[in-house]
């Protein structure tokens, strides 16, 4: 009978150690899902550019355009990225009826502590719309064209 305590117990501390390995494990792979942006809501800011992290990947605005990532961004180990999205020219005055359309855009760069570049390019010709500097927790310098 002594034995039969002996294995049961081992096998509660292996079921413990399990349950408890497991609990750590589950966050630490539940925190690589994230985006390397930060959590909803962060937001980034630069001159002639603003974007805040949402549940799907980003929004973008920008003086006369608007962008959206849509995926939640990944660095690799030197902290560079290439994201899909999309890219929404704006113009001043009326807008044509079924709005203002949107290309496809590749977003690039790299995020070094509270320091992000980016690169993005759209269309079938890879039309570059400029590099961004944007800083974590800064409001972006928007004016929108109107």
């Amino acid at each position: 009978m002594n034995g039969i305590r002996t294995v049961g117990a081992q096998l509660l501390s292996f079921a413990t150690i399990l349950g408890l390995g497991v609990a750590l494990v589950v966050p630490i792979c539940a925190q690589v899902a994230k985006s390397a942006l930060g959590p909803v809501g962060t937001v980034w800011g630069g001159e002639h550019i603003s974007l805040e992290v949402t549940a799907d990947g980003a929004t973008l605005e920008f003086d006369c355009a608007t962008a959206s990532i849509t995926k939640p961004l990944t660095v690799d180990a030197k902290g560079i990225f290439r994201a899909e999205g999309t890219f929404t020219r704006e113009r001043p005055g009326p807008t044509m009826r079924d709005g203002n359309p949107a290309a496809s855009a590749t977003f690039s760069g790299s995020i070094h502590g509270n320091n992000l570049r980016l690169h993005i390019v759209s269309g079938a010709t890879n039309e570059a719309h400029g590099d961004y500097v944007l800083v974590r927790d800064q409001p972006g310098r928007v004016m929108k064209c109107r």
